[in-house]
């Protein structure tokens, strides 16, 4: 799990080269998460349980009772997740394999985290990840691409993942895994050094020069609730700071507004995503990099919070 992309704000957010070795009682700081609940994994025989944690914690999470966005387990092994799998629990909820979406660490590390998703998280990555295709679609590139969603992705050893949103080129890379060139994580609740953890995961198991390829960019969106700010981050593999970063806020001298995007602020604008780390060639033609405007992202802000105050 520990990355030479890994970054953190926060000296308790940092991972523990050895997180087994540790001696603390507290799991959450064994694994460098200090202040995050982190629970045994159920006994296969009772996995089913995993699905009620997850309704108890959405629950809270409505409430205003719980800020933290994700259920983490250790002691975790591809056992369990085949078990929760194959379980008949959420009948409700068919199509969805996992509670949440999925970060496992593998059996050695035992570490796994469903992050439950709601409307401003959904909406944040996919009003970034179709902006970007219909910006794709607008220089002729519709049949050049392909939006991969939540898929599920396989990393060295055990390790898997689903991302948020994210793009590979078409026709696809030779055989394997097929990672997407450019994968957009989202979060409200979760810390940025934890969105951090995301991004090194991505870069870390879809090493280069491999049949499934590599992972060019990562853009992280963290939505902070209590002051309606939205801070996008773009990361490259081997680098120890984001490439860029855009910040949108209420504008500080004018009234909140759902209506008018200009009374949002947004600043580090614009964000230039290149064409030839999405599409893995030069550009030709009438295609250009992927440029989001600083239009664009007041936008994004203005909306983000108009969707949340209409559901």
């Amino acid at each position: 799990m520990p990355s030479a992309n890994s970054t953190s704000d926060n000296p308790a957010d940092s991972t523990s080269d050895n997180p087994a070795a540790s001696t603390s009682d507290d799991p959450a700081k064994r694994f460098g998460l200090a202040g995050l609940t982190v629970l045994p994994i159920p006994n296969i025989d009772d996995i089913a349980t995993i699905y009620t944690q997850a309704e108890e914690r959405r629950a809270q999470l409505d409430q205003g009772t719980s800020t933290q966005e994700t259920l983490i387990y250790y002691n975790t092994t591809t056992s369990h997740l085949n078990a929760l799998h194959t379980t008949n629990a959420d009948t409700t909820n068919a199509d969805r394999i996992y509670p949440g979406r999925i970060t496992f660490f593998g059996d050695e590390i035992g570490l796994v985290f469903f992050k439950l998703v709601d409307i401003v998280h959904e909406f944040a990555h996919l009003y970034l990840s179709i902006n970007i295709y219909e910006l794709l679609f607008m220089i002729g590139l519709e049949n050049k691409y392909v939006p991969v969603g939540s898929s599920t992705y396989k990393g060295i050893g055990m390790q898997q993942k689903e991302g948020d949103s994210g793009i590979r080129p078409n026709p696809p890379r030779s055989a394997g895994n097929q990672f997407p060139t450019l994968v957009i994580e989202a979060g409200n609740g979760e810390s940025l050094p934890r969105l951090h953890r995301d991004k090194d995961w991505w870069f870390d198991n879809s090493p280069p020069n491999q049949p499934e390829g590599d992972v060019k960019i990562v853009l992280l969106i963290k939505v902070y609730r209590p002051t309606k700010r939205i801070v996008i981050e773009q990361w490259y593999r081997y680098s120890q700071s984001p490439y860029a970063t855009v910040l949108i806020t209420p504008h500080p001298h004018k009234p909140f507004s759902l209506l008018d995007s200009s009374h949002w602020v947004v600043q580090g604008a614009p964000m230039v995503i290149p064409f030839q780390d999405v599409f893995l060639r030069p550009s030709e033609g009438q295609e250009t990099d992927i440029v989001l405007t600083k239009d664009f992202f007041a936008d994004m802000g203005r909306q983000c919070w108009e969707t949340e105050t209409r559901v």
